[in-house]
């Protein structure tokens, strides 16, 4: 039996943007573990990763990340670029804001569509061997907290349902019923701790349905303040269904029992 801690989110609106969509602004149906770490380090105060805590949370962060949402629409907006190349793209001048004798605002913009997830529910499951009570304390009082409590975009507010430490159990029967969409890691990157046997996961991950993806779990700042990933996990999007696996950690805390998939996503 192991501790781990449960927090429980409602997001009235949540956009977790697919990288490299641009003109539609796709997104994934739950967080990348990225995002959510990216929470905990602003709950936490943590700004640089220079920071000690920082360093100490990417050696032993592990994470299993669930969710649904009611209904997904589509918003129609304009990006702006205030970029001097694009302002002169559109007003032949630099120092020119009228267009058809109208004062506009400055740069070049776009049109885009965003993908919007609508009453959306997540359960994170995190664990950590040194930080875990640390980290439950800035969710109770987040006061030492860097900007608004959001998840993906700063609008995405995030009310917090359920915080706590839960212990979890195996579970030996060979099907379970999952109704939420959640991240299964490849065996490369599941943290071991949470599994029993790797010969086993790993073919229960070769036949799991799901999309394959590689997401990213670490960044670096660069001298042009410029985000790098340095980090990616391989992944499939398990989009609710049955499966077969043996022997594996579940919460038993819920009425149907939610078997959980942690994946490692601290720094190397």
């Amino acid at each position: 039996m192991k501790q781990v801690l449960k927090i429980k989110i409602h997001q009235p609106d949540a956009h977790y943007r697919l990288p490299f969509s641009y003109r539609r602004r796709f997104t994934y149906p739950i967080p990348a573990h990225s995002t959510i770490k990216g929470l905990i380090c602003n709950l936490m105060g943590i700004t640089s990763d220079k920071d000690e805590r920082f360093r100490i949370l990417q050696k032993g962060l592990s994470l299993a990340i669930y969710g649904r949402y009611e209904s997904i629409i589509r918003e129609y907006t304009w990006f702006r670029n205030l970029k001097n190349k694009s302002h002169i793209d559109k007003f032949n001048s630099s120092t020119n804001r009228i267009v058809d004798g109208v004062p506009q605002h400055p740069g070049g913009q776009i049109p885009v569509v965003v993908d919007v997830l609508h009453n959306v529910d997540l359960s994170v499951y995190l664990y950590h061997p040194k930080l875990m009570d640390e980290i439950k304390s800035a969710f109770e009082n987040p006061s030492s907290r860097v900007s608004s409590l959001h998840l993906g975009r700063s609008e995405d507010w995030i009310v917090i349902k359920e915080n706590k430490k839960i212990s979890i159990d195996t579970w030996k029967s060979g099907y379970l019923s999952l109704s939420l969409f959640t991240w299964i890691p490849s065996l490369s990157d599941v943290d071991d701790e949470f599994i029993l046997d790797k010969e086993s996961y790993k073919k229960f991950y070769e036949r799991v349905n799901g999309n394959l993806f590689r997401i990213p779990t670490f960044y670096i700042i660069n001298k042009n303040n410029q985000r790098v990933f340095t980090k990616y996990i391989e992944v499939k999007l398990f989009e609710k269904g049955w499966f077969r696996f043996q022997d594996f950690f579940v919460d038993k805390s819920e009425k149907v029992p939610i078997p959980l998939f942690f994946a490692k996503v601290g720094a190397d």
